[in-house]
């Protein structure tokens, strides 16, 4: 099994998105909306205007062989390249395959299998705010990375958009992302879909949307009652009020 970053940001956000995202029937996946279209347009235009005046390297590979694109992301690590941009970075856990691709990789002087220098990440945000699901990302891609240079590295950033630089407590992130890392690979190898839940807020800007939705207007879902949350929802199956016909019964 492979696990990407972005699974693993999914997964936090819904574990069935997660799911779906790797064992779904892609075409009932719908297709991006103008805001999320425009949301993927910012992001690159973000990432262009950070990059302006910068000097770096990428690695070059066919899209979706990251085994190439791991060969090739050595290769410039090895040389010393002050700057890589969006470097793919693999390692093996439990079976699975950890699949990291940071938006940066910075030189610092330190000690690793490369030599006398260390790499560490930054990850750029068209966000203001320093998210947990983003710093847990960050945790994750200072974990891979420190797999392939042999080397943990005391810093890690998120570049946020008009903020500049936040630095992650890799401290006490990294904790976090193995809890969540160990959760999310027990969810992605069990056999069993996890739950539907519609939420709006949540759920509006996710391909599964329409497929989710289905399910849920055809089993009578609760979450599509207002005022239904995911926290309202927990305390109703606490007391086996799952059904419509069970919350009937209460009057």
């Amino acid at each position: 099994m492979l696990l990407t970053a972005d699974l693993l940001l999914n997964y936090q956000r819904c574990s069935r998105r997660a799911f779906l995202d790797l064992y779904g029937d892609l075409n009932q996946r719908d297709a991006p909306n103008d805001y999320l279209l425009k949301l993927i347009q910012d992001s690159i235009a973000n990432h262009q205007q950070i990059l302006t005046g910068e000097t770096y390297q990428k690695p070059s590979y066919r899209s979706g062989d990251w085994a190439a694109g791991a060969d090739a992301t050595l290769n410039l690590m090895r040389q010393g390249v002050d700057q890589i941009y969006q470097p793919v970075l693999l390692t093996e856990q439990d079976g699975v395959t950890l699949i990291s691709v940071p938006d940066l990789l910075t030189k610092q002087p330190g000690e690793s299998v490369f030599g006398d220098w260390i790499y560490v990440p930054t990850e750029i945000k068209l966000s203001k705010r320093p998210k947990q699901e983003y710093q847990i990302i960050v945790a994750y891609h200072t974990k891979v990375l420190a797999a392939v240079q042999g080397a943990w590295g005391e810093t890690a950033w998120l570049l946020l958009r008009g903020k500049g630089y936040y630095e992650v407590d890799l401290w006490e992130a990294i904790p976090r992302m193995e809890a969540i890392l160990e959760e999310c690979l027990a969810t992605l190898k069990n056999d069993q879909e996890p739950e539907v839940f519609i939420s709006r807020s949540r759920c509006s800007l996710c391909h599964w949307y329409s497929h989710c939705y289905a399910i849920a207007k055809a089993d009578q879902h609760l979450s599509l009652l207002p005022g239904v949350t995911p926290s309202r929802y927990l305390q109703l199956q606490a007391l086996n009020l799952t059904t419509l016909e069970s919350l009937a019964d209460l009057h």
